[in-house]
Parts: C-alpha cells; structure tokens; sequence
C-alpha cells in the first residue's frame, strides 16, 4: 500500500481518578490520506471536508481498531504528546465519523473516514 504521511489519533476517554474526559494519544508514521479542505467542480463544499484514512497493518504494528471510536480527533502529521480540547491543535484537524477493519486480502489495514 502506498503511503503519503503520518497521523495522530487523539482518543477520547474518561479518567477513572479524575471522572474528565482526557485524550490518549496513537501516532502513525506510516498512512494513507486523502481529500480535505476544498471543494469540487460537481459537489460544491457537499464533501469538502471529507478526508479518508488508511493504516496498514503491515507497516503500522502498534495499529489496533479498538483505538478508535465515532468522534475522536484525527490530526495530520506528528501532533502534541498531550491535549486538553480540540482547539488546541493548529493544522488539519478532523472528527472521526466511520471505522472499518479491512483485516482480508493483500491490503491489510484500518479504514477510517473523517470529517
């Protein structure tokens, strides 16, 4: 699988301590991205912010699919080591809205779809 770049996964969990929400963070040197801003000749600004990730298994040996949940923060690059809200990240930032496993085939990888 062809890769472009890295990403940095900011999952949102609850302390058990503190009862806050806090984030764990996943980086992943080698994806896949792509779409983001912009928009289209056909679709207007329908599906500008619409980015599709894929992290193969093969060259990512930390992935795993119960790192990611509907709404965690997807980051493009190498992100900070901690975060407390979105807003403190500065660059291309998206939500996650769709996970697949695709654990078959020649490919092997997680599929995840942000906006």
């Amino acid at each position: 699988m062809i890769t472009n770049g890295g990403i940095t996964i900011y999952h949102k969990q609850l302390s058990t301590q503190t009862r806050l929400e806090e984030y764990a963070r996943y980086y992943y040197s080698d994806c896949w991205h792509f779409g983001g801003k912009g928009s289209s000749i056909n679709k207007g600004y329908a599906e500008a912010n619409d980015i599709n990730i894929r992290i193969p298994y093969s060259t990512n040996q930390n992935a795993d699919i119960s790192n990611f949940t509907i709404g965690d923060i997807i980051f493009i690059g190498e992100g900070p080591n901690s975060i407390e809200k979105q807003s403190d990240l500065n660059g291309e930032v998206y939500n996650v809205i769709s996970i697949t496993n695709n654990n078959f085939g020649n490919n092997q990888h997680i599929h995840i779809g942000g906006k």
